[in-house]
């Protein structure tokens, strides 16, 4: 029998997989210098916006925004694909997947990784020009419970690259609109002041991820197809 099997989820010819191994390493090393900076971006996100956060045109885009990726428009996406897509079946299964593996990996780090969300930063240890990295994060809290403790990674961040992702693959004529969304999304939990930009980060890169291992699993269950086939889409 050949080693070289295309018929696992992993296969070397499935849909992301390499890309997604690739992003996460690029996602922790690059994440890492962001942690140095996350208090500069805050401040300039203060200075920007004040404490109490958008207001005007610019607050609604940014509520609509962060709403992308949740289960209001996730259940859009899939009565819309169901209604109008014939490949109906692989959208719906890999957008909930993409979903199931980003929530696999975001909630843990939430529920074990102590960080202050950057209001609660504040009320902790002091202004944030007299405040270091060091200062918001909490280490290891295994079953921690409290919101405010809860800020590292953006939950929302993932949920909408995540979904982002695997619409981006059926429908690429789509991709750029879907990209700025998700983009959207995961800015809007920063200039909320509720994340850390390296929170941000670090959700999208999960997302992607999570993204990529969706569109592999559902290649091995035969629903998503090579890149030439994906391109008879409805979208092209």
């Amino acid at each position: 029998m050949s080693c070289t099997s295309d018929s696992g989820p992993f296969a070397a010819k499935s849909p992301g997989t390499i890309r997604a191994v690739l992003l996460f390493i690029g996602a922790c090393l690059s994440g890492g210098l962001l942690f140095r900076v996350d208090i500069v971006l805050m401040r300039w996100r203060y200075a920007l916006v004040g404490e109490d956060g958008p207001d005007g045109i610019f607050k609604q885009y940014v509520e609509g925004l962060r709403h992308f990726g949740q289960a209001p428009a996730i259940t859009v996406v899939l009565v819309m694909a169901a209604l109008t897509d014939p490949r109906r079946r692989a959208v719906i299964v890999t957008v909930l997947l993409a979903q199931l593996f980003g929530s696999l990996a975001y909630n843990p780090l939430k529920f074990a990784v102590g960080r202050y969300r950057p209001f609660a930063a504040v009320e902790a240890a002091g202004p944030l020009e007299q405040m270091h990295p060091a200062d918001t994060w909490l280490g290891w809290r295994a079953g921690d419970r409290q919101n405010r403790t809860q800020s590292f990674p953006s939950g929302h961040s993932a949920a909408a690259f995540a979904l982002a992702g695997v619409l981006a693959w059926f429908y690429p004529r789509l991709r750029g609109l879907l990209w700025v969304l998700a983009a959207g999304c995961a800015l809007s939990r920063f200039i909320d002041g509720v994340h850390w930009f390296s929170d941000c980060w670090f959700g999208a890169m999960i997302g992607l991820v999570a993204a990529g291992m969706a569109l592999s699993a559902g290649r091995w269950m035969g629903l998503v197809q090579t890149p030439a086939v994906r391109e008879a889409g409805h979208v092209r």
